[in-house]
């Protein structure tokens, strides 16, 4: 009994990683397209799910350590999926067990993907965003424009916060 409980809920936390895709897919497309309020709501959306999937993680666990006291053993292990379908002895339940055990692996690796596109992402526009205050920030020391060289202040320039020309 406690084996079927343990898949539905090892399928649950699938859906909500899917789910958890959609997020990430969202927000990735706020962060190219520069809309600040869908990326915001988008990461609380995230973590609102982040809270959801980390109860259903602990009822997997409690769920996992159901089953392994059905199989006799008192201690609580932290067996892994694989492990666990070591104590599977039906061929149909162990196959269900590996089947989604690798949809979950198979999730949270294209999650991990797009939240590895999504960090360099923001880097890089944090970069931008750093590079473009310090291009609005800095003052060159000679004007862009051409002057000419007999004129009063050539090669002086701006001299920043203090005037050394005095």
């Amino acid at each position: 009994m406690a084996l079927k409980q343990l898949i539905g809920q090892l399928e649950q936390l699938n859906r909500s990683h899917l789910e958890m895709i959609e997020i990430a897919e969202t927000k990735k497309e706020a962060v190219i397209k520069n809309e600040i309020d869908v990326f915001i709501a988008t990461m609380n959306r995230e973590s609102k799910l982040l809270k959801r999937i980390q109860t259903e993680d602990e009822l997997r666990t409690e769920l996992a350590y159901a089953f392994m006291q059905e199989r006799g053993i008192k201690s609580r292990l932290k067996l892994t999926i694989a492990e666990i379908s070591r104590l599977v002895f039906d061929p149909d339940e162990k196959r269900e067990l590996l089947d989604v055990h690798a949809r979950l692996s198979d999730t949270l690796m294209r999650l991990k993907q797009i939240n590895d596109m999504n960090r360099q992402l923001i880097e890089q526009a944090l970069s931008f965003i750093d590079f473009s205050m310090e291009l609005m920030a800095h003052r060159p020391e000679q004007e862009v424009t051409y002057q000419h060289p007999a004129s009063q202040g050539y090669g002086y320039g701006s001299s920043g916060m203090f005037d050394r020309r005095g």
